[in-house]
């Protein structure tokens, strides 16, 4: 170790730039599922059902991605019971918050419909991974030795 370096403790910044590229990949992983699962579906059924099964598709994928990989919950830190409907709820607040931004950039300032979508796809993503690791999948506070 050099000199004037204190190590980075776990739970620094070393691992929430690991725990965000893992959030990334699941992120990346769900999409692809959203996309295949409705493209497969819209040739048997209508493009709005196809969607939606995509979707849920996606957010299975995204839910246990997030708890296992991402936020590497262990067996003893999981429950479905508390942790699903606040998975849910915070995707559906993103959804809500991609619509309130849409609004505020575009019909309160005017902007682009690119730079509005743009401002969405990029501030959901970061809500999204706060919302989950401080309240979705956080880990409950260890007892002491």
């Amino acid at each position: 170790m050099s000199a004037g370096k204190a190590p980075v403790e776990r739970g620094g910044i070393d691992e929430l730039k690991e725990q965000l590229g893992r959030f990334l990949l699941v992120g990346i992983a769900a999409t692809s599922v959203h996309y295949v699962v409705a493209l497969l579906s819209a040739n048997a059924i209508n493009l709005y059902s196809a969607n939606l099964l995509g979707y849920l598709a996606a957010v299975t994928v995204s839910y246990f991605g997030h708890q296992r990989y991402s936020f590497r919950l262990g067996t003893d830190a999981v429950s479905h019971r508390k942790q699903m409907p606040r998975f849910i709820a915070g995707s559906l607040s993103g959804l809500v918050l991609s619509y309130a931004v849409l609004a505020i950039m575009r019909d309160l300032l005017g902007a682009a419909n690119w730079l509005s979508l743009a401002a969405a796809a990029g501030l959901v993503p970061v809500y999204a991974f706060f919302f989950n690791k401080l309240y979705v999948f956080r880990n409950p506070p260890r007892a002491a030795p």
